[in-house]
């Protein structure tokens, strides 16, 4: 693999090492001072601060294990609020500088400066979603802070018109540019990257053209979505959930799922005031980013449903087979 020489490496890596020793802070601060002040800049950033949310044991759940996934092709289907635009900004950030976003660790991820496309609705979605996420969440709105260091000059970002040219380039030569599947199909033909990233649903022939400028770096796609209906169609369960969900094993591509309810950051009374809030038939996709009709009358109620998955149990559970004397069968309460 091709060294890859940045002055945020050694940075990067000492940040981890003192991270995970912090006994050895005093002694490094008084032999280093400089080194330790650029060290302490970097841990104070809100890439670094931030964690994702899950379960760490076995393979883990939410931000954790999405973040986790080393697939070539991967999906977040989540709740609206459910931090995965937040956790998916993180991975293409932390892309560009070569550190992991969960571990913090330098990462061997890529052997270049990745070339990254972030694709949103419109130009307005992108830049008040995409771009003022990069900046307020990742980054930091500060732009005297240690990442903004490694942000190329020329990029200037504005909270009216976000990143001139929608473009975030870094000092190393990795970029990310901020599309819009209303830029139509055409504008999507003729790269080569190293991923992709879909933030909510797009079209399907958009998909397509940016899965095909991966193809020479055998390069990632990465999806994060909450699973609502197109609203050309009018109703329905988005193209995602024939053309990919339902043939993931065969395609390669692995689907991570989780709740709004999940998010500790949001507090309780906010969540059920936004669950009471959407009509009933949304409530799945909304909350729990399932694949679920919306907009189509079914033949129950879908709260009715809903109780009725959650009271499926394993037939073992409650009764058990038996035989009388004579070889009958019995069906026996457990």
């Amino acid at each position: 693999m091709a060294q890859i020489t940045s002055e945020l490496e050694p940075i990067a890596k000492l940040a981890y090492e003192l991270a995970h020793k912090p006994h050895l802070h005093d002694v490094f601060e008084s032999t280093h001072p400089q080194a330790f002040k650029d060290i302490v800049g970097l841990l104070s950033s809100p890439f670094y601060r931030w964690q994702p949310f899950g379960d760490r044991e076995g393979s883990g759940s939410a931000q954790f294990a999405f973040l986790m996934d080393p697939s070539r092709n991967k999906w977040a289907t989540a709740g609206n609020r459910a931090g995965k635009t937040v956790a998916g900004l993180m991975e293409d950030v932390g892309d560009c500088l070569h550190i992991d976003p969960v571990t913090k660790h330098w990462s061997d991820k890529y052997e270049h400066p990745p070339k990254i496309w972030v694709v949103s609705d419109t130009e307005e979605t992108s830049i008040n979603v995409i771009e003022r996420t990069i900046v307020e969440q990742v980054l930091g709105t500060d732009e005297s802070g240690f990442l903004w260091n490694f942000i190329d000059d020329k990029c200037q970002y504005t909270d009216k018109n976000g990143w001139s040219d929608h473009q975030i380039r870094f000092t190393n030569g990795a970029w990310i540019q901020v599309k819009f599947s209303t830029q139509k199909r055409n504008t999507f033909q003729g790269v080569r990257l190293d991923k992709v990233h879909h933030d909510e649903v797009q079209p399907r022939d958009v998909y397509g053209e940016c899965v095909a400028r991966l193809a020479d770096t055998n390069g990632y796609f990465m999806g994060t979505m909450t699973p609502i209906y197109d609203e050309k169609a009018g109703k329905g369960i988005p193209w995602i959930y024939e053309d990919l969900y339902l043939v993931r094993d065969s395609k390669g591509i692995s689907f991570h799922r989780w709740s709004m309810l999940e998010n500790p950051y949001i507090p309780q009374e906010a969540k059920d005031r936004l669950m009471n809030q959407w009509d009933e038939d949304e409530v799945d996709a909304r909350v729990y980013g399932m694949f679920v009709p919306i907009g189509v009358k079914l033949a129950f109620p879908t709260k009715l449903i809903r109780s009725f998955k959650q009271d499926v149990v394993d037939p073992e559970e409650k009764a058990q087979l038996m035989y009388d004397e004579e070889g009958n069968i019995l069906l026996e309460a457990a």
